[in-house]
């Protein structure tokens, strides 16, 4: 059976390839949940591969479907321009004239035959021509156009809140398949499930997913089950620091694939930390980004000016948000990809720790975990401990391949410096050295003593 793909990843891999032609979709969920958000992506997706589709809608005018599509990075326009897409504008047409129309337009998309045609809402066509309206609409019209053109029909319909029946209650027992969308707050984070109830002619092996809205359309995520990847993890090959005595520390280098940990108070030197390795990688030529939740670019630019530190990377600053541990593996793997990375600094994760509880973000650093390892990633990550010495019994720490840990010690009389000390505390794979060194902060960076 020929399958027409969504082009979400997550959810083609759900649907066991995507949706079957001949068949029509039902895509239910509150206000709010991304009902159109998803129905508009997986038209573009197609489009963009030289589909036709159509958007038959009951609830927006053309100006505010075209507008709202290129806020979520979809062009309507472009796409009419190249004969892809067509907009049937039902929510300004007469009622006394609406059913005469609707045999007008079965007939124009019977001669025009799109692939994909997308009906929003009929939720607000049940509440125009009634129950038995809608069910002989949804027997009949949808049917023919299924069946004779064999295309994909999308319909949209509304649960309202507080509710389980979808719509009017017959939409869901007519249709081949059906996709519920929910959401739910959970103090500070709103959790987005997707639902496959019912899905005709597909394989189905698990029915609910957590799902994102991003910047890039909805990803569904599929990582709860996640497995290491088959691939073999070759621990010789190691990507250097450029500061030689660390490297000699922890065996090398860091290898591919690996999740490291550089831990240490306020003050501790953290960030000039990860910033001249960062600056180092990239001067070997390694695709490097640097995510940083505490800083703005402006200020790390201005340290690594001073330090002689070269800037031949990404930074990407982001607020700590509330958000699930799939959230973060969705933002993460996004950026990653967006990047080509090679290595990938979080500068710190202790500030995603300060919007989850325990169990979330082991969760969280178990899902950037498996995304090292599957995508063959060297992360490095920086972290404040609330006590350095309970940090090998942390819940977390069993994840990480290597941990680094940074101490200081104040000055005892006037004039002294600040002395501060590096201990490799674990290194996986690795003939490593657990042997206290001290290190300064000099113009070219981190210069262990």
């Amino acid at each position: 059976m020929e399958l027409i793909p969504t082009g979400i990843p997550g959810l083609d891999k759900a649907l066991s390839g995507g949706f079957s032609r001949g068949t029509s979709v039902l895509i239910a969920g509150n206000p709010g949940t991304g009902k159109t958000h998803l129905a508009i992506h997986i038209l573009d997706n197609n489009m963009k591969r030289g589909l036709k589709g159509a958007y038959v809608s009951f609830a927006e005018t053309k100006r505010q479907f075209y507008e709202n599509a290129r806020e979520s990075g979809v062009d309507f326009d472009e796409l009419e321009a190249k004969g892809l897409f067509r907009f049937y504008d039902m929510l300004t047409m007469p009622e006394n004239e609406m059913k005469d129309f609707l045999d007008f337009l079965i007939q124009e998309l019977v001669e025009w035959k799109p692939d994909i045609i997308v009906f929003d809402s009929v939720t607000v066509l049940g509440q125009i021509f009634g129950t038995a309206m809608l069910r002989s609409f949804l027997h009949s019209i949808i049917g023919r156009i299924v069946n004779t053109l064999n295309a994909l029909a999308i319909l949209i319909d509304e649960i309202p809140y507080g509710e389980k029946r979808v719509g009017f209650g017959v939409e869901e027992f007519v249709v081949d398949g059906v996709i519920v969308l929910e959401m739910e707050r959970q103090r500070e984070v709103i959790k987005r499930y997707l639902t496959i109830p019912k899905m005709r002619g597909r394989k189905i092996t698990k029915s609910t997913y957590e799902y994102v809205i991003t910047e890039y359309g909805i990803d569904v995520i599929t990582t709860p089950e996640l497995k290491f990847t088959g691939r073999e993890i070759n621990t010789r090959e190691r990507i250097k620091t450029g500061i030689p005595e660390f490297d000699e520390l922890i065996g090398g280098g860091f290898y591919r694939g690996s999740i490291n940990l550089i831990a240490g108070p306020t003050g501790s030197g953290k960030t000039i930390f990860a910033l001249t390795m960062a600056s180092n990688m990239a001067k070997q030529g390694l695709n490097v980004l640097y995510v940083t939740f505490e800083e703005v670019p402006g200020a790390l630019s201005e340290t690594m000016e001073r330090l002689g530190l070269a800037d031949h990377f990404r930074v990407v600053s982001l607020v700590p948000e509330a958000m699930t541990p799939l959230q973060y593996y969705a933002l993460i793997k996004n950026l990653m990809n967006e990047n080509l990375s090679d290595v990938l600094f979080i500068d710190s994760i202790s500030a995603m720790k300060s919007h989850m509880d325990e169990r979330d973000f082991i969760r969280a650093l178990r899902y950037l975990q498996l995304l090292a390892k599957e995508k063959d990633i060297t992360f490095i990550m920086t972290y404040i401990p609330q006590d350095p010495n309970a940090l090998p019994s942390a819940g977390f720490s069993t994840l990480m391949d290597s941990i680094t840990i940074l101490d200081y010690e104040l000055p005892k009389k006037s004039g002294d410096s600040i002395r501060r000390y590096l201990l490799v505390l674990k290194s996986r794979h690795s003939e490593h050295k657990a042997v206290l060194r001290e290190f300064k902060i000099t113009r070219g960076g981190i210069e262990i003593v």
